[in-house]
């Protein structure tokens, strides 16, 4: 219900201005263009931008003040809008009043009259320099994470081959030091220089020295009982040393069945046991 004492306002004029003002609490550049990529409106935000209040703006184009690169580039995406109707997205770098450049990404939809034929566009820019910055950041820091990984699995291998060795200690003996943490990836490999050095060497006996293990569960236990296994489809007879009294006990509790399978409690009396055993194999022989 209107007020008697209330004014009647112009519409036209009071529409201009809520338009006007729509446009000027925008934090974005927003304008208006007409066939003739001429400016007919903006607001506070891109005359900022321009560093030109509206009124040198309004009936003007980038050509008009010597920017005439930027406007063969920017009537070019004009004309993609004003003649097909359609409305465009792309980024594009902007030279700014103060002189720095920033990256904006601007989007323009094109404007009808009452019969739908296209007369002017619209356009708004929305600043994404910050966030191509974060992005370049992203970029480079998972390239420098994948150059890191890259460099710690080649240490990984290189240190697997190390603290992994299959020594020869005798004709016919060989030594695997176990030391550290055995996971899954690890035990493979392992397992392939093992088996490939009894191959090699034509070994008969193997100690498998697990002093170096700070931890046996099941995993580990498995491993070596599959190690054991895989040495004698070899033809080698596999000796195991260095298991504690604490490990002893976690096998036990861990119901692993090591029944089958020739331990000591030091490498010296394995060692002691492979000689005797690739003896009494060497005069069977003989």
């Amino acid at each position: 219900m209107t007020s008697e004492n209330s004014p009647i306002p112009t519409p036209t004029l009071q529409l201009a201005q809520l338009l006007q003002a729509a446009f000027d609490a925008y934090v974005d550049p927003v304008f208006m263009k007409d066939t003739n990529h001429r400016w007919i409106a903006c607001n506070q935000a891109f005359c900022k931008m321009r560093g030109q209040p509206r009124e040198l703006l309004i009936g003007r184009s980038e050509a008009d003040f010597g920017d005439n690169e930027r406007a063969a580039s920017t009537w070019r995406s004009d004309n993609d809008v004003l003649t097909t109707g359609q409305p465009s997205a792309a980024e594009e770098t902007i030279q700014h009043n103060d002189g720095t450049q920033r990256i904006s990404w601007t989007r323009k939809f094109p404007i009808r009259n009452e019969q739908g034929a296209v007369v002017a566009l619209v356009g708004t820019m929305i600043d994404v320099t910050e966030l191509h910055r974060r992005q370049n950041e992203i970029t480079q820091l998972q390239r420098e994470i994948s150059e890191q990984s890259a460099i710690v699995e080649m240490q990984r291998q290189i240190l697997d081959e190390v603290t992994v060795p299959v020594i020869q200690l005798w004709n016919g003996i060989l030594l695997l030091p176990l030391i550290g943490v055995i996971e899954s990836h690890r035990a493979m490999r392992i397992m392939e220089n093992l088996l490939g050095s009894i191959s090699h060497a034509s070994a008969q006996v193997v100690i498998i020295d697990i002093t170096g293990v700070p931890v046996v569960d099941t995993s580990v236990a498995r491993y070596l009982v599959r190690a054991v296994q895989s040495t004698r489809l070899l033809g080698c007879e596999s000796i195991l040393v260095g298991i504690s009294p604490e490990i002893a006990q976690t096998l036990v509790g861990l119901g692993v069945d090591f029944s089958n399978i020739q331990t000591r409690a030091t490498l010296q009396s394995g060692l002691e046991f492979a000689l005797r055993r690739l003896n009494y194999s060497l005069q069977r022989t003989g």
